[in-house]
């Protein structure tokens, strides 16, 4: 990998290569902020660069220290991430050899996926927090003489996964740093870390991604199709992670159900409708209903697009489907219907009942779409 491979984070790229260039590292660095946004492909990148034989700012991957860290065999970094218990795990035990084989395997497993993909998440079955054994590992790694040149690097993945235990081991570390020791962290959720540990971690805040940047990835990385790389980035909010599992969903399908319900809205028959809005409330919980409204609201950005005589990627048949409505309904107030749709998804937030919220909204929809607007 490369930092051009890396989505986004322009910003913090252009500091961390600073860092470099100036030879002012830090021994420890947290890396926060949304899920999914590549904070992990960040410390591991710097983790690259920093023992990269070039010395440069840019990984060569081409050097024996590059090639082991493509496969994260390379003795001077290693990953720390929430392992499962050991049977009859003692403190001080070693916390891989007291798994079973088959959980070795799965861990094994998870860190080969890691190294092709840096946004994969580790999940290791069974795996609730990160241990003390764990954080004691580093300590113990730390202090041992080191066969291989550079500095030891230690990233910690989701390091608010820690237990009380490990947070405070890990504290006396942060507190006594050893000689060319760094520590990377990174997290989601920083508030729950402990406030003395991220008082002594040089903090970086990574941003949630645009939606052209992960349309963008999405086409290039994983081959998503353009109609539908576009849907999930738009629901991704900024979430690289989000928007790949998105775009894994028949969310084309799903654009087809917002069409229907549309069409009900717009139509004479009450009594579908209700049905309809009943089916809806009943069979799906909130976060289903949010994904199901910003599809709703997505589908009236398009609509406004095309209105506006605008370009966008559509697919053939929704695109038929689209012109129609927007020949037929060519007064209707789109930035209204737009609105009143994140109104919705405001009142979602807020637990308002929700019957309430979708029949309020077919109300409002209708009445945006079809009225004339007022001279």
């Amino acid at each position: 990998m490369s930092w051009s491979l890396i989505i986004g984070q322009e910003r913090i790229k252009t500091q961390l290569k600073q860092t470099l260039q100036n030879h002012r590292i830090a021994h420890a660095y947290l890396f926060y902020g949304p899920e999914g946004i590549g904070k992990d492909a960040l410390a591991i990148e710097f983790a690259k660069a920093m023992n990269c034989e070039t010395g440069s700012i840019e990984a060569c991957g081409a050097c024996k220290n590059c090639r082991r860290m493509d496969t994260f065999q390379y003795p001077n970094t290693k990953l720390v991430f929430a392992l499962p218990s050991g049977k009859s795990e003692k403190t001080g035990d070693d916390p891989i050899t007291v798994l079973t084989e088959a959980q070795v395997a799965d861990v094994r497993e998870q860190i080969q996926w890691k190294a092709k993909d840096p946004y994969h998440r580790i999940e290791v079955p069974k795996a609730n927090f990160i241990k003390i054994n764990s954080v004691r590992d580093i300590k113990r790694e730390a202090s041992m003489s080191r066969t291989e040149e550079g500095k030891k690097i230690f990233v910690i993945l989701n390091a608010d996964m820690m237990n009380a235990e490990a947070s405070n081991s890990l504290l006396k570390t942060l507190e006594e740093p050893l000689p060319g020791i760094i520590l990377l962290l990174t997290t989601s959720v920083k508030d729950q870390l402990l406030p003395t540990i991220i008082s002594r971690c040089q903090l970086l805040q990574c941003d949630s991604l645009q939606d052209a940047e992960i349309e963008s990835a999405l086409i290039s990385k994983e081959g998503v199709d353009h109609s539908i790389a576009r849907l999930a980035a738009q629901l991704s909010q900024g979430s690289y992670g989000n928007a790949r599992r998105l775009s894994s969903l028949n969310m084309l399908d799903e654009r087809k159900d917002v069409v229907e319900f549309l069409r009900l809205v717009l139509g004479k028959n009450r009594a579908t409708l209700i049905d309809a809005i009943d089916e809806l409330a009943s069979s799906s919980d909130r976060p289903g209903i949010e994904r199901w409204l910003k599809l709703l609201q997505s589908w009236l950005r398009d609509a406004l697009l095309l209105q506006q005589n605008a370009q966008t990627p559509l697919l053939d048949d929704e695109k038929k489907s689209m012109e129609s409505f927007v020949t037929k309904f060519n007064h209707a107030n789109l930035i209204a219907s737009i609105q009143t749709v994140e109104k919705a998804i405001a009142h979602l937030d807020k637990n308002v009942y929700l019957h309430l919220i979708l029949t309020t909204l077919a109300i409002d929809l209708r009445k945006f779409i079809t009225e004339a607007p007022s001279v």
